[in-house]
């Protein structure tokens, strides 16, 4: 079941703890007849309106009209530190542009897109990877991240749910972000240091058939996993293999137990050891662009919306998601990340961005 979490920015007012409501009909009276109106009433009315009028010459101030109650945008976040951290990124940007927002988080990265669907959140960040085997019931997601983003986009367009378009760009420090898989090394003063691509990953293989990979076992099992992967590249299929999750392959390759270890491009832990993940060159691995996803009617309903996230479309790297994702593995409480996050990617795209005290 979904909570709300308090938006990060300043502006943002407290959510509320507990059970997350979906939002109920709003009740309209039905249209009536107009009864007829006694003239006696209309010459009452006609007075109560002159001495209103005179009220208003004699400098007696009206009575205020209440404002509209405006609702915050909710912003839906999966269980995954990385989900988190987008999310609260969009509430911070949401801020930026004096829109109020709130993080709802989910237990299952799943219900994000069943709550977008429902009309429970108006936004969610969304990996196109995902879509293509949840919403497309595809097993075979593209590795070119325009491809995989025209196809979902498409395809979420008639149901209602809008993808904000990216830049495409090539390069970890060029846009978008792809959260895809990765084969990490270590960075200097480490041997491998100079390896920027899985192709020269795969010539030194060749050359030192003894180094291990550190990979996760179900992936290292699967038909259309490992060997998929290393008969794309030309690797043969008898190199050595350590059976790790994500998590113990970065430790693998930090211990030297391994010359290079399977996670994500985006894995925080990986940064944070000064690892770069390998550029896929011959795309196997399937894309997973990272970007803002939103409800139709909420867009067109509040256009300073795509205004807010626009940044995070344009401006967000490989790189830069993997070395802000470093900061909350170090400890940093993730609505601070997430704010510095939608600062740089504000000042990216040309915005001007309020300064903090103190710098």
């Amino acid at each position: 079941m979904p909570q709300d979490v308090a938006g990060s920015a300043s502006r943002s007012r407290p959510g509320r703890r507990g059970r997350f409501a979906g939002r109920g009909g709003v009740w309209q009276p039905a249209r009536m007849r107009r009864p007829l109106v006694p003239l006696t009433l209309v010459a009452g009315i006609v007075l109560l309106a002159a001495l209103a009028s005179f009220g208003r010459a004699s400098g007696e101030d009206p009575e205020p009209e209440p404002e509209t109650p405006v609702t915050p945008v909710r912003v839906a976040a999966g269980p995954d530190a990385e989900s988190s951290l987008l999310a609260h990124t969009m509430v911070a940007l949401l801020a930026l542009e004096d829109v109020e927002g709130r993080v709802v988080s989910f237990s299952e990265a799943r219900d994000t897109r069943q709550a977008l669907e429902r009309g429970d959140v108006e936004l969610r960040p969304a990996y196109t990877g995902e879509a293509w085997l949840q919403a497309l019931g595809r097993a075979d997601p593209p590795g070119d991240p325009r491809s995989s983003f025209e196809e979902v986009r498409d395809h979420d367009a008639a149901q209602g749910l809008v993808w904000f378009r990216p830049r495409f760009l090539t390069g970890l420090e060029a846009p978008p972000a792809n959260a895809t898989f990765a084969f990490v090394v270590a960075g200097p003063p480490s041997v491998n240091a100079d390896l920027n691509t899985v192709s020269q990953l795969a010539s030194r293989l060749s050359a030192q058939p003894d180094a291990t990979l550190c990979v996760d076992p179900e992936f290292a099992a699967r038909a259309d996993g490992l060997r998929a992967v290393l008969a794309a590249y030309s690797v043969r299929s008898a190199q050595p293999v350590l059976a790790a999750a994500p998590p113990d392959a970065v430790r693998g390759v930090r211990a030297g137990d391994c010359i290079a270890g399977l996670t994500t491009a985006t894995d925080g832990l990986a940064w944070a050891a000064g690892f770069r993940p390998l550029v896929d060159d011959l795309a196997v691995f399937p894309a997973f662009v990272v970007l803002p996803q939103g409800r139709r009617d909420a867009l067109v309903g509040r256009p300073a919306i795509s205004t807010a996230l626009g940044p995070m479309a344009d401006q967000l790297t490989t790189a830069l998601l993997g070395r802000f994702n470093a900061r909350v593995i170090a400890g940093e409480p993730v609505e601070e990340v997430g704010a510095a996050a939608a600062v740089e990617l504000a000042r990216r795209a040309g915005r001007e961005v309020p300064v903090a005290e103190g710098g």
